[in-house]
């Protein structure tokens, strides 16, 4: 299944080939992404869990970067335990072992308001040489309120894994919460993950894991990732969508989100 005009890829996989998640190694730390958020919240779980330079960089059981040999979930499962991974993936989607930890398995699952998510992935998609550049913002916006875009539908993709909320292998974190508090989120994360920090090790990661100090560590660097941050501010929506377009959003979070319990700030 093509994920985005050859970025990733999904395949199927023969009964031959085991899953990277299908029997997951003890002690493993993994991540669930959702959307906007994948990067900085990798940054973060990797330099926690002290930073070690064979998971420097975001791998995800879905994807196949183009000139790749292989796909990325042989990488992880031939990679010893602790693993630390991607995804994007929904939950009807996700390999076993992440959808349905019986493991030690580490689940933490990044929610960000649906109109901030349209924004940061119609620039995404402009910056990404390997996809289509969307028609218009007008069109795409449209799109991504159909669910006519990568992942399907925001709001059944969030709240798909929102069902998990009760399950102890799952952390959910919100982005606007890590923007209003980043000092507490990383400590709300370090604790999920067990792993104690020092004053001193906190400060690092405050220093080194802003948003700010990763816009310009992968601006100056050759990493492909440079392209994913932009403002990274909560309510930058408001520059971008009309009076119609907010207020069709609005109906329709109002109809999808009714009754989870689940709430986002949108400035």
């Amino acid at each position: 299944m093509d994920f985005g005009n050859g970025t990733f890829y999904a395949f199927k996989m023969t009964s031959s080939q085991q899953h990277p998640l299908s029997e997951p190694l003890p002690r493993t730390e993994y991540q669930g992404i959702l959307f906007p958020g994948i990067n900085w919240m990798f940054e973060i779980v990797h330099n926690v869990l002290g930073g070690k330079s064979e998971n420097s960089s975001p791998v995800g059981p879905e994807f196949w970067p183009p000139g790749r040999q292989q796909p990325s979930y042989i990488q992880l499962r031939e990679t010893p335990s602790p693993r630390l991974m991607v995804t994007h993936l929904p939950t009807q989607l996700a390999p076993p072992g992440l959808a349905n930890p019986t493991t030690e398995v580490k689940v933490i699952v990044v929610l960000r308001n649906p109109k901030d998510v349209c924004v940061s992935s119609y620039y995404f998609r402009q910056k990404n040489r390997l996809e289509k550049t969307p028609e218009s913002w007008e069109q795409f916006s449209k799109d991504f309120l159909d669910g006519k875009v990568q992942y399907g539908d925001y709001f059944d993709h969030v709240l798909g894994w929102w069902q998990k909320q009760d399950d102890p292998h799952f952390l959910f974190v919100k982005y606007e919460d890590m923007k209003k508090d980043f000092r507490s989120s990383v400590k709300t994360i370090a604790a999920f993950l067990e792993k104690e920090l020092t004053d001193e090790d906190l400060a690092r990661v405050l220093t080194n894991r802003s948003l700010e100090s990763m816009r310009k560590k992968l601006a100056e660097s050759d990493d492909w990732r440079k392209i994913i941050v932009r403002k990274g501010i909560v309510g930058d929506w408001k520059n971008h969508f009309s009076a119609e377009e907010s207020a069709r959003f609005d109906q329709k979070y109002r109809e999808k989100m009714a009754g989870s319990g689940l709430e986002f700030e949108f400035e």
